[in-house]
């Protein structure tokens, strides 16, 4: 089997575990909740064009039942874009993911993504969903320090007119907790900040600004102040937890979640925001055999040299090689 290793609980840490919020099956970051859809659309298109039913897993694992659960039931699909921000393909074997390989590239040149790097057997199922968005403002701010936290930090504010003119109100209680939309040159996207809100629960926030965000908004006034900070995030999420895990959908019982992982790059400043996400979910069939794998038994590193008789468990010479002073020049 072309090396299929799969990861285990053991490996998971704080900045992967997963926390299960509503409809959403985000993960932290750093203490940073993170959540981007094109792992529901991978998962989506498995389901719709490769299983043609919802994924079932056939374990007894809590958390891997309620992932799966969330994921089948999110309200989040392909409907939520536009066609020319996203690509998705679900198919078998290498075929497939070189075509994943050809088409992304050539719909999405600024992609920042290396090519998917899998060697999938014939049988072997690849689901791939790829989002790429990149907004401006109607106008741009100016950049300046501003505080978070109360330490000083880069970012950017609305110093006049203009900048001030970007920044709709949707709710606003007081000077901490409100929600604000900045106007973009695209006006077919959003990008709405939201401060005051309950900061482990995404749908209280996501419902606030459905109730609220109405067609007609007043922008801030002269005398009031903007300001926010920088943001980059380049975050990589292998799924864990279902990983390995056997399917118990009907003709793929002995398929099992080989790959599971996401990307997500979001850049956010006086400019505007842009933010790129890749999701790749590789279901694997456990009969299938490929050619092996090459290997290569180059000492280029660190290693030992241990001498012994055929008869002895004892070695009578060990020697460990960690430089090159023993080496002739």
């Amino acid at each position: 089997m072309q090396d299929k290793i799969f990861s285990s609980k053991k490996h998971l840490t704080k900045s992967t575990k997963s926390k299960i919020l509503n409809n959403y099956l985000g993960s932290y970051y750093k203490g940073n909740y993170v959540w981007g859809g094109a792992m529901n659309l991978a998962w989506n298109e498995l389901n719709d064009e490769i299983l043609h039913e919802k994924l079932k897993l056939a374990t007894k694992d809590k958390i891997a039942l309620e992932m799966v659960s969330k994921l089948n039931d999110s309200p989040f699909s392909k409907k939520d874009l536009d066609e020319e921000s996203c690509y998705i393909k679900a198919g078998y074997g290498q075929k497939t993911v070189d075509k994943i390989n050809k088409e992304l590239r050539e719909k999405f040149p600024e992609k920042s993504f290396q090519d998917l790097d899998l060697q999938l057997d014939p049988k072997d199922i690849i689901s791939y969903a790829y989002l790429f968005k990149k907004v401006e403002y109607k106008t741009q701010f100016k950049k300046d320090d501003v505080l978070f936290n109360g330490k000083k930090v880069k970012g950017f504010i609305a110093d006049n007119e203009a900048q001030r003119e970007n920044i709709k109100i949707i709710k606003y209680e007081n000077d901490d907790k409100f929600i604000i939309k900045l106007q973009l040159k695209d006006k077919n996207d959003e990008l709405i900040l939201a401060k005051g809100y309950d900061m482990t629960n995404p749908q209280i926030v996501v419902e606030e600004i459905n109730k609220n965000n109405k067609e007609y908004l007043s922008t801030i006034d002269e005398s009031d102040r903007f300001e926010a900070p920088k943001l980059h995030l380049n975050y990589h999420r292998d799924y864990v937890e279902l990983i390995g895990k056997y399917l118990s959908n009907r003709n793929f019982t002995d398929y099992l979640i080989g790959k599971m992982f996401e990307n997500i790059k979001f850049d956010m400043n006086e400019e505007g925001a842009r933010v790129e996400n890749e999701a790749v979910i590789a279901v694997l069939k456990t009969t299938s055999f490929g050619p092996k794998k090459h290997k290569e038994f180059i000492l280029n590193k660190p290693y030992w040299v241990i001498m012994k008789r055929r008869n002895s468990q004892n070695p009578y010479f060990i020697l460990g090689v960690n430089n090159s002073e023993l080496m002739e020049k």
